[in-house]
Protein backbone atom coordinates (compact mmCIF):
# COMPACT_ATOMS: atom_id res chain seq x y z
CA UNK A 1 0.00 0.00 0.00
CA UNK A 2 3.11 2.15 0.40
CA UNK A 3 4.10 1.59 -2.80
CA UNK A 4 0.29 2.67 -4.28
CA UNK A 5 0.46 5.98 -2.68
CA UNK A 6 3.94 6.55 -3.44
CA UNK A 7 3.81 6.27 -7.03
CA UNK A 8 0.37 7.16 -7.78
CA UNK A 9 0.96 10.72 -9.03
CA UNK A 10 2.80 9.51 -11.19
CA UNK A 11 0.16 7.08 -12.86
CA UNK A 12 0.46 3.76 -10.84
CA UNK A 13 -3.33 2.29 -10.21
CA UNK A 14 -3.31 -0.82 -8.34
CA UNK A 15 -5.62 -3.27 -8.67
CA UNK A 16 -6.29 -6.66 -6.88
CA UNK A 17 -7.72 -9.68 -8.47
CA UNK A 18 -9.30 -11.97 -6.30
CA UNK A 19 -10.54 -15.42 -6.98
CA UNK A 20 -14.54 -16.19 -6.37
CA UNK A 21 -17.30 -13.89 -6.84
CA UNK A 22 -18.08 -13.62 -3.14
CA UNK A 23 -18.28 -9.80 -2.85
CA UNK A 24 -18.97 -9.93 1.01
CA UNK A 25 -15.67 -12.20 1.62
CA UNK A 26 -13.57 -10.01 -0.84
CA UNK A 27 -15.11 -6.93 0.84
CA UNK A 28 -14.06 -8.04 4.15
CA UNK A 29 -10.76 -8.62 3.66
CA UNK A 30 -10.84 -4.80 1.66
CA UNK A 31 -11.66 -3.43 4.80
CA UNK A 32 -9.57 -5.71 7.46
CA UNK A 33 -6.26 -4.43 5.31
CA UNK A 34 -7.17 -1.31 4.65
CA UNK A 35 -6.58 -0.98 1.22
CA UNK A 36 -7.45 1.58 -0.96
CA UNK A 37 -7.21 -0.28 -4.16
CA UNK A 38 -9.46 -1.66 -6.86
CA UNK A 39 -10.54 -5.20 -6.50
CA UNK A 40 -11.62 -7.35 -9.33
CA UNK A 41 -13.51 -10.48 -8.97
CA UNK A 42 -12.18 -13.62 -11.21
CA UNK A 43 -15.22 -15.94 -10.74
CA UNK A 44 -14.05 -18.38 -12.75
CA UNK A 45 -10.38 -18.45 -12.49
CA UNK A 46 -9.75 -17.54 -16.04
CA UNK A 47 -7.51 -15.09 -14.84
CA UNK A 48 -5.01 -16.96 -12.29
CA UNK A 49 -4.79 -19.79 -15.35
CA UNK A 50 -3.55 -17.42 -17.42
CA UNK A 51 -1.30 -15.23 -15.30
CA UNK A 52 -0.37 -17.30 -12.27
CA UNK A 53 0.07 -20.93 -13.37
CA UNK A 54 2.14 -21.57 -10.64
CA UNK A 55 -0.43 -21.04 -7.98
CA UNK A 56 1.53 -18.57 -6.26
CA UNK A 57 1.18 -14.55 -6.17
CA UNK A 58 1.65 -12.80 -8.88
CA UNK A 59 2.62 -9.62 -10.02
CA UNK A 60 2.18 -8.04 -12.59
CA UNK A 61 3.60 -4.49 -14.18
CA UNK A 62 0.95 -3.10 -16.75
CA UNK A 63 2.25 -0.04 -19.15
CA UNK A 64 0.04 2.94 -20.30
CA UNK A 65 -0.94 0.52 -23.57
CA UNK A 66 -2.01 -2.63 -21.64
CA UNK A 67 1.17 -4.46 -22.10
CA UNK A 68 3.01 -7.13 -19.34
CA UNK A 69 6.41 -5.08 -18.91
CA UNK A 70 7.49 -7.30 -16.29
CA UNK A 71 5.92 -9.61 -13.92
CA UNK A 72 7.27 -11.72 -10.34
CA UNK A 73 6.49 -13.64 -7.77
CA UNK A 74 8.82 -12.69 -5.56
CA UNK A 75 8.21 -10.06 -2.22
CA UNK A 76 7.68 -6.80 -3.97
CA UNK A 77 10.58 -5.04 -1.76
CA UNK A 78 13.28 -7.64 -2.27
CA UNK A 79 12.73 -6.97 -6.56
CA UNK A 80 15.22 -4.80 -7.49
CA UNK A 81 14.34 -4.52 -11.58
CA UNK A 82 10.36 -4.35 -10.09
CA UNK A 83 11.55 -1.04 -8.09
CA UNK A 84 14.14 0.14 -10.89
CA UNK A 85 11.04 -0.13 -13.16
CA UNK A 86 8.55 1.79 -10.83
CA UNK A 87 12.04 4.82 -9.97
CA UNK A 88 11.74 5.40 -14.06
CA UNK A 89 7.63 5.38 -13.87
CA UNK A 90 7.88 7.75 -10.94
CA UNK A 91 10.52 10.54 -12.84
CA UNK A 92 8.35 9.97 -16.56
CA UNK A 93 7.70 13.68 -17.48
CA UNK A 94 3.65 13.29 -17.12
CA UNK A 95 1.38 12.52 -14.19
CA UNK A 96 -2.21 11.24 -14.12
CA UNK A 97 -4.94 12.78 -12.03
CA UNK A 98 -6.86 10.65 -10.00
CA UNK A 99 -9.80 10.74 -7.96
CA UNK A 100 -11.02 9.56 -4.53
CA UNK A 101 -13.82 7.27 -4.47
CA UNK A 102 -15.00 5.13 -1.86
CA UNK A 103 -11.88 5.39 -0.07
CA UNK A 104 -10.32 4.01 -3.66
CA UNK A 105 -7.83 6.10 -5.74
CA UNK A 106 -9.29 5.85 -9.18
CA UNK A 107 -7.97 7.40 -12.70
CA UNK A 108 -9.65 10.01 -13.42
CA UNK A 109 -10.90 8.72 -16.95
CA UNK A 110 -11.97 5.18 -15.50
CA UNK A 111 -14.50 7.18 -13.23
CA UNK A 112 -15.63 8.96 -16.70
CA UNK A 113 -15.83 6.27 -18.63
CA UNK A 114 -18.46 4.72 -15.81
CA UNK A 115 -20.33 7.85 -15.73
CA UNK A 116 -19.30 8.89 -12.63
CA UNK A 117 -16.62 11.30 -13.10
CA UNK A 118 -18.90 14.24 -11.14
CA UNK A 119 -21.35 12.23 -8.68
CA UNK A 120 -20.70 8.30 -7.70
CA UNK A 121 -23.43 6.13 -8.35
CA UNK A 122 -25.11 4.45 -5.45
CA UNK A 123 -24.90 1.05 -4.09
CA UNK A 124 -27.02 -0.57 -2.43
CA UNK A 125 -26.80 -4.08 -1.65
CA UNK A 126 -26.74 -7.44 0.95
CA UNK A 127 -30.29 -7.30 2.20
CA UNK A 128 -32.03 -9.35 4.53
CA UNK A 129 -35.35 -9.76 5.44
CA UNK A 130 -37.72 -10.82 8.00
CA UNK A 131 -41.53 -10.75 8.76
CA UNK A 132 -43.41 -9.98 12.06
CA UNK A 133 -46.81 -11.73 13.80
CA UNK A 134 -48.99 -8.79 11.95
CA UNK A 135 -47.45 -9.55 8.43
CA UNK A 136 -45.12 -6.25 8.98
CA UNK A 137 -42.05 -7.02 6.42
CA UNK A 138 -38.88 -5.92 7.48
CA UNK A 139 -35.99 -5.24 5.34
CA UNK A 140 -32.22 -4.38 6.09
CA UNK A 141 -29.30 -3.09 3.58
CA UNK A 142 -26.17 -1.86 3.16
CA UNK A 143 -26.41 1.78 1.51
CA UNK A 144 -23.57 3.32 -0.21
CA UNK A 145 -24.37 7.23 -0.89
CA UNK A 146 -21.85 10.16 -1.29
CA UNK A 147 -18.88 7.80 -0.30
CA UNK A 148 -20.60 6.56 3.25
CA UNK A 149 -21.65 3.08 3.96
CA UNK A 150 -24.65 2.89 5.97
CA UNK A 151 -27.49 0.58 7.66
CA UNK A 152 -31.07 1.35 6.44
CA UNK A 153 -34.48 -0.79 7.04
CA UNK A 154 -37.30 -0.31 5.25
CA UNK A 155 -40.72 -1.78 6.75
CA UNK A 156 -43.78 -3.06 5.02
CA UNK A 157 -47.14 -2.79 6.28
CA UNK A 158 -48.04 -5.55 4.00
CA UNK A 159 -48.86 -3.06 1.13
CA UNK A 160 -47.42 0.11 1.84
CA UNK A 161 -43.80 0.70 2.33
CA UNK A 162 -42.87 3.52 4.86
CA UNK A 163 -39.80 6.05 5.09
CA UNK A 164 -36.55 4.59 5.47
CA UNK A 165 -35.29 4.22 8.81
CA UNK A 166 -31.43 4.41 9.30
CA UNK A 167 -30.35 2.30 11.59
CA UNK A 168 -26.61 2.51 11.62
CA UNK A 169 -25.65 6.11 9.71
CA UNK A 170 -22.71 7.91 11.25
CA UNK A 171 -19.46 9.08 9.75
CA UNK A 172 -18.21 5.69 10.09
CA UNK A 173 -17.82 2.69 7.57
CA UNK A 174 -21.18 0.46 8.32
CA UNK A 175 -22.29 -2.76 6.18
CA UNK A 176 -23.27 -6.00 6.13
CA UNK A 177 -26.63 -5.71 8.25
CA UNK A 178 -29.14 -8.78 9.01
CA UNK A 179 -32.21 -8.59 10.79
CA UNK A 180 -34.76 -10.80 12.21
CA UNK A 181 -38.24 -11.39 14.46
CA UNK A 182 -37.96 -13.05 17.55
CA UNK A 183 -40.42 -14.71 19.21
CA UNK A 184 -41.67 -11.97 21.07
CA UNK A 185 -42.36 -10.14 17.76
CA UNK A 186 -38.80 -7.98 18.93
CA UNK A 187 -36.90 -6.16 15.39
CA UNK A 188 -33.26 -7.14 16.05
CA UNK A 189 -30.85 -5.95 13.37
CA UNK A 190 -26.94 -7.01 13.96
CA UNK A 191 -23.91 -5.22 11.34
CA UNK A 192 -20.27 -4.51 11.01
CA UNK A 193 -18.78 -1.38 11.80
CA UNK A 194 -15.91 0.55 13.01
CA UNK A 195 -17.91 3.19 14.59
CA UNK A 196 -15.71 2.69 18.12
CA UNK A 197 -11.96 2.25 18.42
CA UNK A 198 -9.96 2.04 15.23
CA UNK A 199 -10.97 -1.89 14.87
CA UNK A 200 -14.45 -3.56 12.82
CA UNK A 201 -16.70 -5.47 15.60
CA UNK A 202 -20.26 -6.70 14.93
CA UNK A 203 -23.00 -4.91 16.50
CA UNK A 204 -26.44 -5.51 17.55
CA UNK A 205 -29.95 -3.30 18.09
CA UNK A 206 -33.34 -3.50 18.70
CA UNK A 207 -35.93 -1.14 16.26
CA UNK A 208 -37.05 -0.19 19.27
CA UNK A 209 -33.73 0.82 20.58
CA UNK A 210 -33.52 3.19 17.60
CA UNK A 211 -36.40 4.57 17.31
CA UNK A 212 -35.64 5.70 21.34
CA UNK A 213 -32.18 7.17 20.35
CA UNK A 214 -30.56 4.33 22.46
CA UNK A 215 -26.58 3.79 21.27
CA UNK A 216 -26.17 0.11 19.97
CA UNK A 217 -24.65 -2.80 21.35
CA UNK A 218 -20.97 -4.08 20.96
CA UNK A 219 -21.52 -7.59 20.33
CA UNK A 220 -17.83 -9.16 19.40
CA UNK A 221 -14.50 -8.78 21.62
CA UNK A 222 -12.51 -8.64 19.18
CA UNK A 223 -8.64 -7.54 19.60
CA UNK A 224 -8.24 -7.18 16.08
CA UNK A 225 -11.16 -7.10 13.99
CA UNK A 226 -14.41 -9.04 13.49
CA UNK A 227 -17.02 -9.51 10.46
CA UNK A 228 -19.77 -11.24 9.09
CA UNK A 229 -22.60 -11.43 12.15
CA UNK A 230 -25.32 -13.60 11.34
CA UNK A 231 -27.75 -14.57 14.34
CA UNK A 232 -31.11 -16.81 14.97
CA UNK A 233 -33.27 -16.42 18.31
CA UNK A 234 -34.73 -19.36 19.85
CA UNK A 235 -37.94 -19.87 21.47
CA UNK A 236 -37.62 -18.10 24.78
CA UNK A 237 -36.56 -15.19 22.27
CA UNK A 238 -32.75 -15.20 23.01
CA UNK A 239 -30.63 -14.72 20.27
CA UNK A 240 -27.66 -16.60 19.37
CA UNK A 241 -25.06 -14.47 16.85
CA UNK A 242 -22.39 -16.11 15.02
CA UNK A 243 -19.22 -14.18 13.52
CA UNK A 244 -15.17 -14.25 12.75
CA UNK A 245 -12.43 -12.73 14.28
CA UNK A 246 -9.43 -12.00 12.76
CA UNK A 247 -6.48 -13.33 14.48
CA UNK A 248 -2.47 -12.30 14.15
CA UNK A 249 0.24 -14.87 13.25
CA UNK A 250 3.59 -13.59 13.84
CA UNK A 251 3.43 -9.69 12.56
CA UNK A 252 0.39 -10.11 10.21
CA UNK A 253 -3.26 -10.53 11.27
CA UNK A 254 -4.20 -13.34 8.76
CA UNK A 255 -5.87 -16.09 11.23
CA UNK A 256 -9.61 -16.22 10.70
CA UNK A 257 -11.84 -17.75 13.45
CA UNK A 258 -15.32 -18.30 14.43
CA UNK A 259 -17.13 -17.54 17.65
CA UNK A 260 -20.31 -17.57 18.82
CA UNK A 261 -22.56 -15.59 22.10
CA UNK A 262 -25.87 -15.95 23.42
CA UNK A 263 -27.94 -12.75 24.07
CA UNK A 264 -30.27 -12.98 26.82
CA UNK A 265 -32.41 -10.74 29.09
CA UNK A 266 -29.86 -7.59 28.23
CA UNK A 267 -26.97 -9.54 29.18
CA UNK A 268 -24.22 -11.40 26.39
CA UNK A 269 -22.46 -14.61 27.43
CA UNK A 270 -18.76 -15.62 27.04
CA UNK A 271 -17.42 -15.78 24.01
CA UNK A 272 -17.19 -19.56 22.72
CA UNK A 273 -15.23 -20.36 19.92
CA UNK A 274 -16.60 -22.76 17.42
CA UNK A 275 -13.70 -23.52 15.13
CA UNK A 276 -11.72 -26.06 16.76
CA UNK A 277 -8.69 -25.03 18.36
CA UNK A 278 -6.52 -28.33 18.23
CA UNK A 279 -5.42 -27.40 14.16
CA UNK A 280 -2.62 -25.06 12.92
CA UNK A 281 -3.85 -20.82 12.79
CA UNK A 282 -3.29 -21.36 9.01
CA UNK A 283 -6.94 -23.15 8.97
CA UNK A 284 -8.58 -20.45 8.67
CA UNK A 285 -12.73 -20.10 9.13
CA UNK A 286 -14.98 -17.87 7.58
CA UNK A 287 -18.42 -17.02 6.43
CA UNK A 288 -20.45 -18.20 9.64
CA UNK A 289 -23.96 -19.22 9.77
CA UNK A 290 -26.32 -20.14 12.49
CA UNK A 291 -29.53 -21.97 13.12
CA UNK A 292 -31.31 -23.43 15.98
CA UNK A 293 -33.64 -27.48 16.15
CA UNK A 294 -34.54 -29.36 18.79
CA UNK A 295 -32.82 -26.76 21.06
CA UNK A 296 -29.77 -27.46 19.72
CA UNK A 297 -27.34 -24.29 18.09
CA UNK A 298 -26.17 -25.53 14.55
CA UNK A 299 -23.04 -22.95 13.34
CA UNK A 300 -21.75 -23.54 9.62
CA UNK A 301 -18.54 -22.73 8.09
CA UNK A 302 -16.21 -22.70 4.85
CA UNK A 303 -12.91 -23.58 6.46
CA UNK A 304 -9.60 -23.53 4.66
CA UNK A 305 -8.80 -27.11 5.05
CA UNK A 306 -5.74 -28.61 4.85
CA UNK A 307 -6.38 -32.27 6.26
CA UNK A 308 -5.27 -31.51 9.36
CA UNK A 309 -4.86 -34.79 11.75
CA UNK A 310 -7.92 -36.07 13.53
CA UNK A 311 -9.56 -35.02 11.02
CA UNK A 312 -11.55 -36.27 7.75
CA UNK A 313 -9.34 -37.18 4.97
CA UNK A 314 -12.39 -36.78 2.68
CA UNK A 315 -12.02 -33.04 1.98
CA UNK A 316 -9.76 -30.85 0.85
CA UNK A 317 -9.74 -26.97 0.50
CA UNK A 318 -12.72 -24.67 1.30
CA UNK A 319 -14.97 -27.10 2.75
CA UNK A 320 -17.94 -26.79 4.70
CA UNK A 321 -17.94 -27.52 7.93
CA UNK A 322 -20.97 -27.57 11.05
CA UNK A 323 -20.76 -27.88 14.61
CA UNK A 324 -23.37 -28.51 17.08
CA UNK A 325 -23.97 -26.69 20.68
CA UNK A 326 -26.24 -27.35 23.14
CA UNK A 327 -28.05 -24.92 25.49
CA UNK A 328 -25.45 -25.69 28.32
CA UNK A 329 -22.51 -24.51 25.71
CA UNK A 330 -21.23 -28.13 25.10
CA UNK A 331 -19.95 -28.08 21.93
CA UNK A 332 -20.80 -31.12 19.53
CA UNK A 333 -18.92 -32.95 16.84
CA UNK A 334 -17.48 -30.85 13.77
CA UNK A 335 -18.53 -32.70 11.04
CA UNK A 336 -18.08 -31.57 6.97
CA UNK A 337 -21.14 -31.37 4.82
CA UNK A 338 -19.27 -30.48 0.86
CA UNK A 339 -16.05 -32.12 -0.07
CA UNK A 340 -13.54 -31.68 -2.86
CA UNK A 341 -14.33 -28.26 -4.64
CA UNK A 342 -13.82 -24.69 -3.24
CA UNK A 343 -16.54 -24.36 -1.45
CA UNK A 344 -17.98 -21.18 0.92
CA UNK A 345 -20.60 -18.97 1.27
CA UNK A 346 -22.75 -21.50 3.65
CA UNK A 347 -26.34 -21.01 4.77
CA UNK A 348 -28.27 -22.98 7.00
CA UNK A 349 -32.67 -23.50 6.81
CA UNK A 350 -34.70 -22.74 10.02
CA UNK A 351 -35.66 -26.42 11.15
CA UNK A 352 -38.11 -28.09 8.28
CA UNK A 353 -39.16 -32.12 9.40
CA UNK A 354 -36.52 -32.61 11.91
CA UNK A 355 -33.76 -31.34 9.98
CA UNK A 356 -31.87 -28.55 8.73
CA UNK A 357 -31.17 -27.49 4.89
CA UNK A 358 -27.55 -26.66 4.05
CA UNK A 359 -27.08 -24.51 0.91
CA UNK A 360 -23.16 -23.40 -0.84
CA UNK A 361 -21.89 -22.25 -3.81
CA UNK A 362 -18.57 -24.62 -5.10
CA UNK A 363 -16.44 -24.11 -7.64
CA UNK A 364 -15.13 -27.32 -9.63
CA UNK A 365 -14.17 -28.59 -13.10
CA UNK A 366 -16.97 -28.46 -15.36
CA UNK A 367 -18.71 -31.23 -16.95
CA UNK A 368 -19.10 -29.51 -20.48
CA UNK A 369 -15.73 -27.83 -20.86
CA UNK A 370 -12.07 -27.92 -19.40
CA UNK A 371 -12.82 -25.05 -17.64
CA UNK A 372 -13.99 -24.42 -13.65
CA UNK A 373 -17.95 -23.61 -13.20
CA UNK A 374 -19.72 -22.81 -10.34
CA UNK A 375 -23.12 -24.99 -8.60
CA UNK A 376 -25.17 -24.11 -5.90
CA UNK A 377 -25.18 -27.25 -3.21
CA UNK A 378 -28.07 -28.43 -1.01
CA UNK A 379 -27.59 -30.80 1.48
CA UNK A 380 -29.76 -32.30 4.57
CA UNK A 381 -28.01 -32.51 8.30
CA UNK A 382 -29.51 -32.99 11.79
CA UNK A 383 -27.55 -32.93 14.67
CA UNK A 384 -26.12 -36.76 14.23
CA UNK A 385 -24.51 -35.05 10.96
CA UNK A 386 -25.24 -35.18 7.31
CA UNK A 387 -27.96 -36.92 5.66
CA UNK A 388 -27.68 -37.92 1.97
CA UNK A 389 -25.46 -36.82 -0.52
CA UNK A 390 -24.95 -33.28 -1.28
CA UNK A 391 -26.01 -32.24 -4.81
CA UNK A 392 -26.55 -29.33 -7.10
CA UNK A 393 -29.58 -27.24 -7.96
CA UNK A 394 -27.80 -25.18 -10.17
CA UNK A 395 -25.00 -26.11 -12.40
CA UNK A 396 -22.29 -24.88 -14.94
CA UNK A 397 -22.77 -21.50 -13.93
CA UNK A 398 -19.85 -18.45 -14.39
CA UNK A 399 -21.73 -17.16 -10.95
CA UNK A 400 -23.85 -17.58 -7.75
CA UNK A 401 -24.72 -14.82 -5.05
CA UNK A 402 -26.82 -15.14 -2.16
CA UNK A 403 -28.08 -18.44 -1.75
CA UNK A 404 -31.26 -18.09 0.73
CA UNK A 405 -34.02 -20.20 2.50
CA UNK A 406 -37.58 -19.59 3.39
CA UNK A 407 -39.50 -21.76 4.99
CA UNK A 408 -43.27 -21.60 5.45
CA UNK A 409 -43.99 -23.65 8.63
CA UNK A 410 -43.18 -27.76 7.71
CA UNK A 411 -45.52 -26.58 4.04
CA UNK A 412 -43.12 -25.42 2.12
CA UNK A 413 -39.35 -24.47 1.74
CA UNK A 414 -38.26 -22.35 -0.70
CA UNK A 415 -34.25 -20.97 -1.82
CA UNK A 416 -33.73 -18.39 -4.10
CA UNK A 417 -30.54 -17.48 -5.31
CA UNK A 418 -28.93 -14.96 -8.34
CA UNK A 419 -26.26 -16.61 -10.69
CA UNK A 420 -25.04 -15.25 -14.55
CA UNK A 421 -24.27 -18.18 -17.04
CA UNK A 422 -21.83 -15.71 -18.99
CA UNK A 423 -20.09 -13.94 -15.98
CA UNK A 424 -22.23 -10.72 -17.15
CA UNK A 425 -25.89 -11.28 -17.14
CA UNK A 426 -27.24 -11.86 -13.77
CA UNK A 427 -31.04 -13.53 -12.86
CA UNK A 428 -32.62 -14.26 -9.96
CA UNK A 429 -33.88 -17.50 -9.15
CA UNK A 430 -36.03 -20.08 -6.93
CA UNK A 431 -36.74 -23.47 -6.41
CA UNK A 432 -39.19 -24.91 -4.01
CA UNK A 433 -38.55 -28.45 -1.59
CA UNK A 434 -41.36 -31.31 -2.68
CA UNK A 435 -41.86 -32.79 0.84
CA UNK A 436 -44.15 -35.57 -0.26
CA UNK A 437 -41.39 -36.88 -2.78
CA UNK A 438 -38.39 -35.82 -0.75
CA UNK A 439 -37.00 -34.27 -3.65
CA UNK A 440 -36.45 -30.58 -4.87
CA UNK A 441 -37.96 -29.42 -8.20
CA UNK A 442 -36.27 -27.97 -10.98
CA UNK A 443 -35.37 -24.10 -10.38
CA UNK A 444 -37.25 -21.28 -11.71
CA UNK A 445 -36.25 -18.16 -13.37
CA UNK A 446 -38.05 -15.00 -10.94
CA UNK A 447 -36.18 -11.71 -12.15
CA UNK A 448 -34.55 -11.70 -15.88
CA UNK A 449 -33.70 -7.59 -16.16
CA UNK A 450 -31.92 -5.50 -14.07
CA UNK A 451 -28.91 -7.44 -12.48
CA UNK A 452 -30.84 -9.10 -9.69
CA UNK A 453 -28.29 -9.49 -6.97
CA UNK A 454 -27.82 -10.06 -3.06
CA UNK A 455 -31.01 -11.42 -2.38
CA UNK A 456 -33.18 -12.60 0.83
CA UNK A 457 -36.44 -14.14 0.98
CA UNK A 458 -38.92 -14.82 3.81
CA UNK A 459 -42.67 -16.01 3.91
CA UNK A 460 -45.09 -13.61 5.74
CA UNK A 461 -47.99 -14.80 8.57
CA UNK A 462 -50.10 -15.63 5.07
CA UNK A 463 -48.13 -18.10 3.40
CA UNK A 464 -46.86 -15.43 0.91
CA UNK A 465 -43.55 -15.47 -0.35
CA UNK A 466 -41.56 -11.97 0.01
CA UNK A 467 -37.90 -11.32 -1.91
CA UNK A 468 -35.65 -8.28 -1.72
CA UNK A 469 -32.83 -7.78 -3.78
CA UNK A 470 -30.59 -4.83 -5.44
CA UNK A 471 -31.14 -4.10 -9.59
CA UNK A 472 -29.24 -2.18 -11.51
CA UNK A 473 -30.92 1.32 -12.12
CA UNK A 474 -29.69 5.02 -14.10
CA UNK A 475 -29.18 5.78 -10.35
CA UNK A 476 -26.93 2.86 -9.63
CA UNK A 477 -28.07 -0.06 -7.18
CA UNK A 478 -31.13 -0.06 -5.99
CA UNK A 479 -32.84 -2.24 -3.69
CA UNK A 480 -36.14 -3.98 -4.71
CA UNK A 481 -38.89 -5.65 -2.29
CA UNK A 482 -42.04 -7.43 -3.89
CA UNK A 483 -44.20 -9.77 -2.75
CA UNK A 484 -44.44 -12.93 -5.23
CA UNK A 485 -48.11 -14.40 -5.48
Amino acid sequence: MALAESHRKAGLQVIRVISGDNELSALDFQKHYRMPVVHLMSSDLAFERKYRATGWPTLLLVDSEGKIVYRCTNLIGRDKKLMRLLRELKDASYTAATTTADGVYYMSSTLQRGGEAENLLQNDRFTSIATGRDGEVYVVFTSLKNENSDIVMRVFDGTLVGKDIPIAATGADEYDGTVLVDSRDRVWVCWTSNAVGDKYQVHLTSLNDTREGRESLIVSESKDDAMHGRMTADDTGDLWITYYQWHNIGENSRDKEVYLRKYSNGRFSKELRISPTDVSPYEDHTDPFVSIMDKQVFVSWSWDFHRPKGYTQDAKEPTIFVRTIDQDFKLGKIFHVSGHNIDAAPTLSDACDNNLWCAWDSLGSSQKERVYRKNLYVRSLNASGTIGKGFPIAEDLVNVCSPCFALDGNKTATLTWSQSKNGKDWTLWKAQYDSQHNRWKDPAMMVPEGDPRFSSCVYDSQGKLWIAYSVRTDKGREVTVKRWD
